[in-house]
């Protein structure tokens, strides 16, 4: 499980599960098997929030500390998850759904995975833990009202950007774009705010990324068909060679010539299968490397500054603030 300065993992007692499911606005709740109270079910940071009707969170960077199940009913809804790390098994009622972050090494770091789910109407929810397992990731629930209310002059008939908005039980899986990542990372460990702030701060991330992940499902309704399989190697090595630091002074033709095409083609495939260009890609790679030498490893501000490829630490701290939320003197105090 990652390690957050200023932010230590807490025991999460069953009770204590029990009250934030109920505050999450379940209609039914139960734990199987049946345990007291007092007993120790998680370990690590757990938190969720009513941020607006129609809208909420839940958030867990958690290692489980027994086999059991967590069973809630679920009203009608749309219900987006984004995992970083660990291993998911849930269920909305018949339709059962798993999710693993993968890894294509030990060195590197797990490449996240996302699920979006339409309930049409009410279903019981599932979540299966086994003893030792991890995971960190951020569920979002959003109802139609709450997404037809943000934009008030459309159709009433509005059905969402996606044929899965249409059908019961209708699942969608995606790959999060780095910002999707950073903005699932910043909800899942938010800085240490007065309520008010942190209640805005939790909504202005949920609202993005819930743009980002239907942004992405939008285009990949609307765009060609799905990328051949060479097409797909030859992107996937792209991102590898970019994940490696062996890109590092490349040029975006010198990179497509590697891969064997032209950079129009690559980028148009790179969009196609991760959701952003080369550059971009790029860019909030080097930002998430700077961060986690703030955070883990207690890198200067110049240092890390550096390792994002500025050489100005203003112009850094800039890109760093739009792209995080929080300046990289916040990052590294841990705020």
């Amino acid at each position: 499980m990652s390690e957050r300065r200023g932010r230590a993992p807490q025991i999460v007692l069953s009770g204590a599960l029990h009250a934030q499911v109920v505050a999450g606005g379940n209609t039914a709740y139960r734990i199987a098997p049946d345990l007291d109270a007092e007993v120790p079910v998680l370990h690590g940071v757990c938190h969720g929030a009513h941020l607006r009707p129609g809208l909420s969170i839940h958030c867990a960077d958690v290692r489980d500390l027994h086999d059991l199940s967590i069973q809630t009913l679920q009203g009608e809804n749309l219900y987006l998850a984004v995992l970083l790390d660990g291993q998911v098994d849930v269920s909305f009622g018949p339709c059962r759904i798993g999710l693993g972050a993968t890894r294509a090494s030990r060195v590197r770091k797990p490449e996240a995975a996302a699920a979006f789910a339409t309930l049409r109407e009410p279903e019981l929810f599932v979540r299966r833990a086994r003893r030792g397992s991890h995971e960190r990731k951020v569920g979002i629930t959003f109802s139609r009202e709450w997404l037809a209310a943000a934009c008030p002059e459309s159709d009433a008939g509005f059905a969402g950007p996606h044929p899965l908005f249409d059908r019961h039980l209708a699942v969608g899986r995606w790959t999060p774009t780095p910002r999707a990542v950073a903005l699932a990372e910043q909800l899942v460990h938010p800085p240490e705010l007065p309520p008010l702030l942190r209640g805005l701060y939790l909504e202005s991330r949920s609202v993005e990324l819930v743009a980002e992940a239907l942004c992405q499902l939008s285009d990949a309704a609307s765009t060609s068909p799905a990328l051949r399989p060479r097409e797909r190697r030859r992107i996937v090595e792209v991102r590898e060679l970019l994940d490696s630091g062996a890109a590092e002074g490349l040029a975006l033709d010198q990179i497509a010539r590697r891969a064997g095409t032209n950079v129009c083609t690559m980028q148009r495939h790179f969009r196609t299968a991760f959701g952003t260009t080369v550059f971009e890609y790029e860019r909030q790679r080097r930002l998430l490397r700077a961060r986690q030498a703030l955070e883990q490893e207690g890198r200067s501000v110049g240092e890390a500054a550096d390792l994002a490829g500025y050489t100005s630490a203003a112009n850094f701290a800039t890109a760093f603030k739009r792209h995080f939320g929080l300046t990289p003197r916040q990052c590294r105090q841990g705020f």
